[in-house]
């Protein structure tokens, strides 16, 4: 099992994960629990649930993208705590994404998770290195335990 970030400042492997390896994400903080899989869909930027999710057809409306068991990375969430409800109606719907991973959570996105029941963890400074490596992953699974580790592993590429 390959640990990010790895001892002594030497890069962390992420990308070995793509072999099928779970990687260790030790900086993690799982926030709701959980496991499964999807296909990644990366942002490179803060999304407000309730102005960029379409809550009735479980769309990114700027990107067209289906969020439905997907792994969704981003790196904040913006806007009213409207948006736990839009998360919760997301899974009302059985629309919601399968994992949340984020640089940093606030409480509405985190009660937001916790209601939908849709895994969260915050990656903190390993947000970046970890959403580079699964935007080349065809499928991310994950085991997300509060509390403990957030382990991902990849398989095949996009």
């Amino acid at each position: 099992m390959r640990r990010l970030p790895s001892a002594r400042g030497r890069g962390s492997g992420a990308r070995s994960s793509a072999g099928g390896e779970p990687l260790e994400i030790r900086g993690a903080r799982v926030l709701v629990g959980g496991s499964g899989s999807g296909r990644p869909l990366v942002l490179r930027r803060p999304i407000s649930p309730l102005g960029d999710l379409d809550h009735v057809r479980g769309v990114l409306r700027a990107e067209g993208e289906e969020v439905a068991g997907r792994v969704l990375a981003f790196p904040y969430a913006v806007g009213s705590s409207v948006g736990s409800y839009v998360l919760y109606s997301l899974a009302r719907r059985g629309l919601a994404p399968a994992a949340i991973l984020v640089e940093r959570a606030d409480i509405t996105l985190a009660s937001g998770c916790a209601v939908a029941g849709i895994a969260l963890a915050e990656l903190g400074p390993e947000y970046k290195e970890v959403s580079e490596a699964i935007s080349g992953c065809g499928l991310v699974s994950f085991s997300a335990r509060v509390p403990g580790p957030l382990l991902i592993t990849c398989s095949g590429t996009s």
